[in-house]
């Protein structure tokens, strides 16, 4: 599709040069339809960098059911298109203690990712955040529009006690990563 593209503006680019001094019409249409595929792509970039999905788009539903919770999202507005593929779900537990079992959707390439750095910058992000005392335990969950994800909390611990966030990460072109994040409350 690409290689098609280019022979296309190549061939509207030679056709609009040499056609100019003879039929001036047909070279103003070809310079004309690259102008018009010019400003469709730059209307593209432009109307997809300045659309940023907000916490209040994301819905999210908490089921508890024999220990186990269950928590269901949904996107009210579409999904960004300079998105990460995975958000990242950040649990504070107290005293430290490790939640276990968490399962979910991954995406599939994560494992093929610099997750390393990644981690820590989420965590240098999160330094900035409440509870900057307790340690973050960081999942990732392929994002979605419609998802679900599960638990289990330690046995000694409160649900009112842990705090548990949906972290959203925008990536746009030649930028660094942005992060949102949305409080999951646990009853």
């Amino acid at each position: 599709m690409i290689l098609i593209s280019i022979i296309i503006v190549i061939g509207c680019i030679i056709a609009g040069y040499r056609l100019w001094k003879t039929h001036r019409t047909l070279s103003f249409i070809s310079f004309g339809f690259l102008f018009a595929i010019f400003s469709a792509c730059v209307g593209y970039v432009t109307y997809h960098s300045r659309y940023h999905t907000t916490p209040d788009s994301l819905q999210l539903s908490v089921y508890k059911k024999d220990g186990t919770y269950m928590v269901k999202g949904k996107w009210k507005d579409r999904l960004d298109l300079y998105r990460f593929p995975s958000d990242f779900l950040v649990f504070y537990v107290p005293d430290n203690e490790k939640i276990s079992i968490v399962k979910r959707e991954r995406y599939k390439d994560y494992e093929e990712m610099d997750v390393k750095s990644l981690k820590e910058d989420l965590k240098n992000w999160l330094e900035k955040q409440p509870h900057s005392n307790w340690e973050p335990q960081i999942f990732d969950i392929q994002t979605d529009k419609q998802f679900q994800f599960s638990f289990v909390l330690p046995d000694n611990v409160k649900p009112s006690d842990v705090k548990l966030y949906y972290v959203h990460a925008r990536e746009e072109p030649m930028d660094a990563l942005e992060y949102w994040f949305k409080n999951i409350e646990l009853r």
